[in-house]
């Protein structure tokens, strides 16, 4: 693997020998010695087994499926492609064309990248890879990380920056994948749907947001899938991936061979998983994907998973088979069938009785009454399939919407006034398909590569051819006629007669039929060329069929139920219950129109005459896809399909030989290697490229094919690879790149002296400013030390201020208890006076009234001694 890597990635200068002719291992239209299909054919046989997948024809890239892994998109690879200059172009890789793209849009236009090829080349991979490449750009730290593991790692921030809209891009490619892409007998994840993503950008390449417009879902391989193909990728996530309490919410089984729109007829499904990944793993992405990256809340998604399921039970309701001769009896239900019935209608939120007679009766309207009539089985079977395709085009159709609203200008975190000034555009559309029966829908996808090739051809062939000869230049000869596809456009798109046209009348009218629309349209376009005359065809009925000589081959239409898939009806009685259902997303889904398409509700022919079927209506989109296309310019991507039996290492030749001539790679490379793919006028060649030479830039005084070849003389530029025209000088291929690469290595070395004068200058203006600042610093540092000083002097004198009068303050209070003292001890010698003035009258009165007492006691013993005498002389 290591020395596959390394031949990889010296792949921009090897040169590998394909018989006497020695081919450039980047461009095949340059270096070719032999310009035969043989050689053109060898050298990418060689490339292919040296493991260099890809080549490009001038600013075309060739891509051809390796089968296996290669170790081509690591993160050195998106660091390599992602320098906008150097002395050598990179390789041809998925990234130089993405690389191209934002070059285109920083130069100020819009880019759109175009991938075509048949079913299983590559195409959905192809732009994936862009996309990681955008991301990068827009600073995601992609490469061999998953979106999944990104978004697990990012902040809440990033997730809000164009770095996170970029990674949420990639997530929303999980979701898409699911719905619109199925297993058939040439892919095992083939696109059954068209995707054109525009990434929008402002004025200064930042990314705003994005949208995808989706065309032409195969809506009838819900019902229908030919041998040994399988239904969509979701169909069989729900069935096989749910746990088993939601299987039981959901009356299902984990039986694929149980319900009829996800049999395999003459084939195996792995009931594991897919592509080393378990259902229920992946169903769990998508369900983390609808929640986080598109912001549906987890109600929401069970409502999808619930209506998929309604959609796996259409599958098994069944009706009682007609007895024989009774093909005109009204439709029954079988008994057998009446447990899906009730599920069906339980989940779609209505009454299984009002249900089961919506699917069996029809309401008519005869004059001024309406009359129930009963279906027939067929009728019955046909509106369950309707019902089935209805539900699952609407829930695809409304997660598209869900996704614009998370990635849009609108989406939460976006700048309200962001105005997008250009785009990159990817589109991923279906490839060419010739199937053994090939109905409408290959037909509207065959057309859509027709009109993709009508665009290519235009870009590389037409206008180039008519330029150079209005230019007097002499660009070689082609087979115009190997390419041209003007004719086949004719046979869809000519008024009244081109098979859209007539198509849309035949619906009109109440007896057109698929017949008399196969007879009017060969009646009209008889004399276009491409117009097989198919009238012995055994295989096909010629009443019924029509062959259409494609650009990429010859395919066989059976016209069987043309006009009923371009009425595309719905039951009204069936509409008219679904409005009234308990689930608000079947309400939503089947919700009237606000407005009539018509601005008149006048019945009869005027109403009829503004009817616009699915393949109009696809036209429409188509044209507008085209306009979208044309306002910028395209990069074209071929993607190759090496062998039908999806291996490594394997190069049918006959194969690719047929796929190079249908894409017009062959003439391409002729075209390329012996024209001049490159006209520039005169004065933005001077102007873009003079910078290269500027002393003979400022010597010249009129944009001219003088001053013009003064400027090729100065940079070298051989004469055998330039024309001067009348108004324009023509460069042979390669020429402008190698131009590009001198002028983008000059003005990078410019830049860095501008840069380095910038930063000179910004440095100086820097030490001015801090020098400025420093002085500044000082002087206020100086102020503030005068002013700490002065400060600090007032603050000693106030100290010594208060000192002084606190000691006057102390001394006159020492003063006052002094005095305050002598008082006191003058007051304390007076009260100690008072006091021994006061004892000594005490003890006076303590000696007075012992005095007394005692005279008293002697008074009272006389009178007592009075008594005993007179007694006695008594």
């Amino acid at each position: 693997m290591h020395m596959l890597k390394k031949m990889a990635s010296s792949g921009a200068k090897k040169k590998l020998e394909a018989g006497d002719a020695t081919l450039d291992a980047d461009d095949l239209a340059r270096g070719v010695a032999h310009l035969d299909d043989q050689t053109i054919l060898q050298t990418l046989h060689d490339r292919y087994y040296a493991r260099l997948i890809y080549s490009s024809v001038n600013r075309m890239l060739i891509a051809i499926n390796p089968y296996e892994e290669l170790g081509l998109y690591s993160p050195e690879k998106l660091d390599q492609y992602s320098q906008l200059a150097g002395d050598t172009a990179p390789p041809p890789h998925a990234y130089a064309v993405a690389s191209a793209a934002f070059k285109g849009l920083l130069a100020g236009g819009s880019q759109s990248i175009v991938i075509t090829g048949e079913s299983g080349a590559g195409k959905t991979e192809t732009a994936k890879r862009m996309m990681q490449f955008l991301a990068y750009m827009a600073g995601a730290a992609v490469g061999e990380q998953s979106a999944a593991q990104l978004d697990a790692t990012m902040t809440d921030a990033e997730r809000m920056s164009p770095m996170g809209l970029h990674v949420q891009l990639l997530r929303t490619n999980t979701v898409m994948e699911a719905f619109g892409n199925a297993r058939t007998t040439m892919n095992d994840n083939s696109s059954r749907f068209g995707k054109f993503l525009a990434v929008q950008y402002d004025r200064s390449a930042k990314l705003l947001g994005a949208q995808i417009n989706t065309y032409l879902l195969e809506k009838t391989r819900v019902v229908q899938r030919g041998q040994g193909e399988c239904n969509f990728h979701v169909l069989y996530m729900v069935l096989l991936g749910l746990a088993p309490s939601e299987q039981g919410q959901l009356d299902l089984k984990t039986d694929p061979e149980a319900y009829r729109y996800t049999r395999v007829v003459q084939g195996e499904l792995d009931v594991e998983g897919r592509e080393g990944e378990t259902w229920s793993a992946q169903l769990a992405e998508v369900r983390r994907v609808l929640q986080s990256a598109i912001g549906l809340s987890a109600t929401d998604v069970w409502s999808i998973v619930s209506v998929l399921a309604a959609v796996l039970h259409c599958g098994n309701v069944d009706f009682t088979p007609p007895s024989d001769g009774q093909t005109s009896a009204g439709a029954a239900i079988n008994e057998s069938a009446l447990k899906p019935l009730r599920a069906l209608a339980r989940l779609l939120g209505v009454d299984a009785g009002k249900l089961c007679d919506a699917l069996t009766t029809r309401c008519i309207r005869a004059g001024t009454e309406w009359v129930t009539k009963p279906n027939t089985t067929a009728e019955a079977m046909d509106l369950l399939d309707s019902l089935a395709k209805t539900l699952y085009a609407r829930i695809f159709d409304r997660v598209g919407a869900a996704i614009n609203q998370a990635i849009g200008l609108s989406r939460r975190g976006c700048d309200p006034d962001a105005q997008a000034h250009a785009f990159i555009g990817i589109l991923d559309i279906f490839g060419f398909e010739i199937f053994e029966r090939n109905s409408l829908e290959q037909l509207l996808i065959n057309y859509t590569n027709e009109q993709l090739q009508s665009l290519f051809n235009g870009l590389v062939f037409a206008a180039a051819q008519a330029e150079a000869k209005l230019e007097g230049v002499s660009t070689g000869s082609f087979d115009e006629g190997q390419v041209d596809n003007r004719e086949v456009l004719a046979l869809f798109n000519a008024e009244r007669v081109g098979l859209i046209a007539t198509l849309n009348e035949e619906c009109i009218f109440p007896k057109g039929s698929d017949e008399s629309f196969v007879q009017k349209f060969k009646r009209g376009m008889g004399k276009n060329k491409r117009l097989q005359d198919d009238s012995s065809n055994a295989r096909m009925d010629p009443a019924r069929s029509f062959t259409v000589r494609h650009f990429a081959g010859t395919v066989t239409y059976a016209a069987d139920n043309f006009l009923i898939k371009n009425k595309d009806p719905f039951s009204e009685d069936l509409a008219v219950l679904l409005r009234a259902s308990s689930e608000p997303l079947v309400q939503a889904l089947f919700a009237a129109p606000s407005a009539e398409k018509t601005s008149s509700r006048r019945a009869g022919m005027v109403q009829r005459l503004v009817f616009k079927g699915v393949a109009p209506q696809f036209e429409s989109q188509l044209q507008r896809l085209m306009r979208v296309l044309g306002s910028g310019s395209v990069h074209f991507v071929r993607c190759i399909k090496p062998n039908r039996d999806k291996k490594p290492q394997l190069f049918d030749d006959e194969m690719v030989l047929h796929q190079l001539k249908c894409g017009g790679v062959m003439e391409a490379v002729r075209v390329f290697a012996a024209g001049y793919p490159d006209r520039v006028p005169f004065e933005a060649f001077c102007t873009r490229y003079g910078v290269l030479c500027s002393d003979v830039l400022r010597a010249i005084a009129e944009f001219n094919a003088a001053a013009a070849k003064k400027v090729l003389a100065a940079l070298d530029v051989a004469s055998d690879q330039i024309a001067v025209g009348h108004t324009k000088v023509f460069l042979k291929t390669g020429v402008i790149p190698r131009l590009e690469r001198m002028r983008e290595k000059l003005l990078a070395s410019k830049a860095v002296k501008c840069q380095a004068a910038l930063r000179g200058m910004l440095a100086r203006k820097q030490v001015r400013e801090k020098l400025a600042a420093a002085r500044d610093s000082r002087e206020r540092k100086r102020k503030a030390e005068e002013s700490a000083r002065q400060l600090q002097a007032l603050q000693h004198k106030a100290e010594e201020e208060r000192r002084a009068e606190v000691a006057a303050a102390e001394k006159k209070a020492a003063a006052e208890r002094e005095r305050a003292a002598e008082a006191a001890a003058a007051a304390a010698k007076e009260a100690a006076a008072a006091r021994e003035e006061e004892d000594r009258r005490a003890k006076e009165g303590a000696a007075i009234r012992a005095r007394a007492a005692e005279l008293e006691s002697q008074l009272a013993a006389a009178r007592a001694e009075a008594d005993e005498l007179r007694k006695q002389y008594s």
